[in-house]
């Protein structure tokens, strides 16, 4: 069985700093990845990264604009002969106001800290996915807006 769902990412740069979630799985692996989650049902993209941004980090964002829209397939970890299939919309987005990086209310199980990482530094992390480096080093914004929101 195939599970579709719709996850939504925040890229939140300051000066040459990029705000990441490190997580750690089983076997101790360090893993860095963006904040964010899926999108719940009746709820619109750029609602759903403030919520799981804050849900993760604490920090209040306005969502500036889509930046890039990417899939990742993979076998489920909890549930034999299932895959889940996420198509994931990266958001650029800036904190509101002063913000210290801090854990949220309810952040990944295994979430373990929020940290700013300097762009130079990330080809020498592990992310996830594994070419989430490769989609940080490569974006470039665009005067064009590709999200226009709820359109009902």
């Amino acid at each position: 069985m195939i599970i579709i769902r719709n996850s939504v990412k925040a890229i939140i740069v300051k000066k040459q700093e990029i705000l990441m979630l490190k997580k750690i799985y089983e076997g101790r692996q360090v893993i860095y990845t963006l904040p964010g989650g899926h999108q719940e049902p009746g709820e619109a993209l750029d609602q759903a990264v403030v919520r799981e941004v804050y849900e993760e980090t604490a920090a209040i964002v306005s969502v500036l604009d889509l930046i890039r829209v990417y899939e990742h397939i993979y076998p489920s970890r909890k549930e034999q002969g299932v895959v889940n299939h996420s198509v994931e919309f990266a958001f650029l987005c800036r904190i509101k106001g002063f913000y210290q990086p801090e854990m949220g209310k309810h952040p990944d199980p295994h979430q373990v800290a929020v940290e700013w990482i300097d762009i130079d530094s990330l080809k020498g992390l592990s992310f996830y996915p594994a070419r989430l480096s490769e989609i940080l080093t490569t974006f470039k914004l665009s005067d064009q807006k590709f999200y226009s929101g709820d359109m009902t």
